[in-house]
């Protein structure tokens, strides 16, 4: 009879079962139960790949400028039924309200739209990226801003979500609602 087999299985299992043993203490720390275990050494991370909880480094904006946008907020909820355009909607309601100063996000459906990308290698000019089917608005947000002479602009991003799963975004030139759209406005205080 030959004892090899069962030795060589028995001798495989003591080896799992020393080495899940060796990773309890890392996998109980993971879940905030004490260990007494000396932590494990930080494994290499796969080419490819970031470490969990990766932060870059400070220092590394040096041209970023921070305004105090003020201490007081109004928001609004603007609902967009079938067919109508979101960005012209949208600059109509910051008119009529005298947002000149504002954020907003939202979400919805359209039927079509118009993306588009800056082509820099072009003159700036916009990449039409047209959608010409129903999509979820999967992300949508920008700014709402008013020049020296009071015209106003609103500036939206954003992301939609065909049926086949397959996303589109880029800068929002026109966006028209195929069952409705929420956008969720808030307009900042200028600071005193």
């Amino acid at each position: 009879m030959d004892r090899t087999a069962p030795t060589a299985r028995l001798l495989f299992s003591l080896a799992i079962g020393a080495l899940a043993l060796a990773a309890e203490p890392r996998v109980s720390a993971q879940r905030g139960t004490p260990t007494t275990a000396p932590a494990a050494a930080p494994q290499p991370v796969p080419e490819g790949y970031m470490p969990r909880g990766y932060r870059p480094g400070k220092g590394l904006a040096p041209g970023m400028r921070v305004t105090d946008l003020g201490k007081g907020a109004r928001t609004f909820r603007l609902n967009f039924a079938k067919g109508d355009e979101v960005m012209s909607g949208m600059i109509e309601f910051a008119e009529k309200n005298h947002i000149k100063n504002g954020h907003f996000v939202g979400l919805g459906a359209i039927d079509r739209g118009v993306l588009g990308w800056t082509d820099t290698e072009r003159g700036n000019a916009q990449k039409k990226l047209p959608v010409t089917e129903e999509a979820e608005i999967i992300s949508f947000q920008g700014s709402i801003s008013a020049n020296a002479q009071g015209v106003v602009t609103v500036h939206g991003h954003g992301a939609v979500a065909l049926s086949n799963g397959s996303v589109i975004g880029g800068h929002v030139f026109e966006l028209h609602v195929g069952i409705i759209a929420e956008i969720f406005v808030t307009e900042e205080e200028p600071p005193q």
